[in-house]
């Protein structure tokens, strides 16, 4: 069974926003402010569906627009993980 899903701050910030785009750019803050570095792995498909309360279908498209955004590649049986300059690429601070 699946937790109940609070609202996040981007569900008031943007309560129209799809939660796929809510995901999408909870991840990359997390990334643009180094909570995510680069060589971390990201969420997997099921902790997105867990933590947004979203479908394994709509968890696989922020994963997609993740890769395709060019921030995060993925390791067949390990995970996808951060790109090395994905900070600066979101105008975030980066390891410096």
């Amino acid at each position: 069974m699946f937790a109940l899903v609070h609202p996040t701050i981007l569900d008031r910030m943007h309560p129209k926003r799809s939660r796929w785009r809510q995901a999408y750019a909870a991840i990359c803050e997390r990334i643009r402010t180094g909570d995510l570095q680069p060589g971390d792995r990201v969420p997997t498909v099921y902790e997105l569906m867990e933590e947004f309360g979203m479908s394994n279908t709509v968890a696989q498209k922020v994963h997609k627009a993740l890769r395709e955004a060019g921030l995060v590649g993925t390791e067949p049986g390990t995970g996808s993980y951060v790109f090395e300059g994905a900070a600066e690429e979101l105008g975030g601070e980066g390891e410096n």
